[in-house]
């Protein structure tokens, strides 16, 4: 990777690192490339990724990074950080119970279905489901307000992280349209049950 870097003169897909430095300018102890072609500063990307909560996206195509990449990362000395987020972030997916799950479930279907202009259901829903987490351990609404997990808007296509916490809070103060909110509770929600049968 050094020899390609430095001798060979090769070209990644970016020009410049996140804060506009030259990746020819990279200095060895902090350079490293991942297998979708990206030159990084380490010390810049873990510190993006250690802001967006440990959601190991590549902050340039938006893609997520492969597993051998996200080893990688974790196992360079600089990016001890995010090992200690990838754990933080395990134990709260692990943390929030199966019922919290359900109401996330029937709160997705309830904002995907509602048509009716005053969205009186919706707001229902919403109002449910705040009464619900309040009844949460603390850490349990911890990891709601916290957790960040990997989403794509359905209808741009666009990949971006959130909380649900976020979520339930764009959709009460109508930052975010009902459908949308929806949408992503719903793959919170499936989210959380593919990380929980992973642990049985």
């Amino acid at each position: 990777m050094h020899t390609e870097h430095e001798k060979l003169g090769k070209t990644y897909a970016n020009h410049e690192t996140m804060c506009g430095d030259a990746v020819a300018d990279i200095p060895r102890a902090r350079f490293w490339a991942s297998q979708d072609n990206y030159a990084w500063d380490l010390a810049e990307l873990v510190r993006c990724l250690d802001l967006t909560g440990g959601v190991m996206r590549n902050p340039l195509s938006r893609d997520m990074f492969n597993p051998e990449d996200i080893q990688a990362l974790i196992q360079h000395p600089l990016g001890q950080p995010l090992a200690a987020k990838q754990d933080e972030q395990h134990s709260m997916a692990m943390g929030i119970r199966l019922a919290t799950v359900a109401q996330l479930e029937k709160l997705s279907v309830t904002l995907l279905s509602d048509q009716a202009l005053d969205q009186i259901n919706s707001r229902q829903a919403l109002d449910e489901f705040g009464q619900h987490a309040a009844t949460l351990p603390a850490a349990e609404q911890r990891a709601i307000d916290e957790l960040r997990f990997p989403a794509t808007d359905s209808v741009s296509k666009l990949p971006f992280d959130c909380s649900v916490g976020e979520i339930v809070r764009d959709a009460i103060a109508n930052r975010t349209c009902m459908h949308k909110a929806g949408d992503l509770v719903g793959q919170a929600a499936r989210y959380l049950r593919s990380v929980n049968s992973l642990a049985l």
